[in-house]
C-alpha cells in the first residue's frame, strides 16, 4: 500500500472526528445561538461527508472482503503511515488533519463562527482536534474491532471449513520400495512411478 493511499484511508477515518471538532467549535464560539446553526439543514453536507468517508474507509479497508483481508489491509495501512502510525508527531499530524477539515468546512459555510467569539471557537477547535487525534490513535484498533462484526461474512468461514475438510479427507501416500529415502531428494525407481 502506498503512503498516499494509507493517508487517504486514515483521513477517511479522521473525518467523523473533524465533524465533531467543527460542531464543538461552533457550540463553544456561538454559545446559545449555536443550536440554530448546528442543527440546521446547512450541516446536511457534513452528514453526507461523514457517511461517505466511513463508507470509503470500510470499502478500501477490506471490511467487505473478510477478516483476513481486513487485517492485512489495516496492517499495510499502519505500516505505510508516517512514523509507523505512532508517537507524538503522528498525533500532531492527525490533529492537523482534523483541524484542517474544520477550517475548510467552517469557511466553506461562510464562517458562521465569525458571528460569535472567533477566538474561543478556534481554541475549542484546537483542543477538540488534539483530543480527537489522541482518541483516534488510542482507539484505532478498537474502532476496527468494533466495526468488523457489522461487515462479517459467512462465506470466508465456509471456505475455510471446506478447506479443512478437504485436508482431512486427503489420502496418505505410501511407497512400497523400502530403499527410497524421501529426505535425501533422490528419485524413486521408475517402476514406482507407473
Amino acid at each position: 500500500m502506498t503512503r498516499g493511499r494509507a493517508l487517504w484511508l486514515y483521513f477517511a477515518l479522521c473525518v467523523p472526528f473533524g465533524i465533531a471538532v467543527h460542531l464543538g467549535s461552533e457550540f463553544a464560539g456561538l454559545g446559545r445561538d449555536a443550536g440554530e446553526i448546528a442543527f440546521s439543514p446547512l450541516h446536511g453536507y457534513l452528514l453526507l461527508l461523514g457517511v461517505g468517508a466511513l463508507a470509503a474507509f470500510f470499502a478500501d479497508g477490506g471490511f467487505f472482503a473478510g477478516s483476513a483481508e481486513r487485517r492485512r489491509r489495516m496492517g499495510l495501512m499502519a505500516a505505510a503511515l508516517p512514523w509507523g502510525a505512532r508517537g507524538l508527531r503522528f498525533a500532531a499530524l492527525s490533529a492537523a488533519m482534523q483541524f484542517g477539515f474544520f477550517a475548510i468546512t467552517q469557511f466553506g459555510e461562510g464562517c458562521p463562527l465569525c458571528k460569535g467569539d472567533l477566538l474561543v471557537g478556534l481554541i475549542a477547535a484546537l483542543v477538540a482536534s488534539g483530543i480527537g487525534a489522541f482518541a483516534v490513535a488510542a482507539l484505532r484498533r478498537r474502532i476496527v474491532r468494533y466495526f468488523a462484526p457489522v461487515f462479517a461474512s459467512r462465506r470466508p468461514r465456509a471456505r475455510a471449513a471446506a478447506r479443512v475438510q478437504l485436508l482431512r479427507s486427503r489420502p496418505s501416500f505410501k511407497f512400497t520400495y523400502a530403499g527410497f529415502a524421501v529426505m535425501l531428494g533422490n528419485r524413486p525407481p521408475p517402476f514406482l512411478l507407473a
